[in-house]
């Protein structure tokens, strides 16, 4: 999400500057026109020429922009792809709650969970069905 406010942000700029070189192409356009009519050669040849550097140096900004946006959007999703999904995150953090829940619960009730432990093991030794049941739900894709 924050590569497109990014994006967002440079694009509006380079149209920004990009309107104020178009805004200059129709004044020199606006001269050229005049000037064609005033005097017969140069001085709307070289307005039109220099419409057209405007234009063409618009065009330019326009152009650089984008590859500048398109640079800091894949910088932010390549730093993105370095620090996990989300799903990753809350993984880990629901993960941490439970071992410290069950660190606290073992603390505190040692024999019970000794007692869990030993026969949660002869249940899982007893009954093969729950054994392939639980090797197959934790096998990783």
């Amino acid at each position: 999400m924050r590569a497109m406010g990014i994006r967002i942000a440079i694009m509006t700029v380079v149209a920004l500057i990009a309107t104020v070189f178009l805004v200059a192409t129709g004044a020199f356009l606006c001269v050229a026109l005049y000037e064609g009519l005033k005097v017969v050669w140069a001085p709307w040849l070289a307005a039109l020429v220099t419409a057209g550097a405007l234009l063409l140096a618009a065009v330019l900004i326009v152009g650089i922009g984008s590859s500048i946006a398109r640079a800091a959007e894949q910088k932010a999703k390549q730093e993105a792809a370095r620090r996990g999904p989300a799903t990753t995150k809350i993984g880990l953090e629901v993960g941490r709650v439970l071992a410290e829940h069950a660190a606290g619960y073992v603390g505190k009730n040692p024999i019970k969970a000794l007692i869990g432990a030993v026969v949660l093991g002869f249940v899982l030794t007893a009954v093969p069905q729950i054994r392939d049941f639980l090797a197959s739900f934790l096998k990783t894709k």
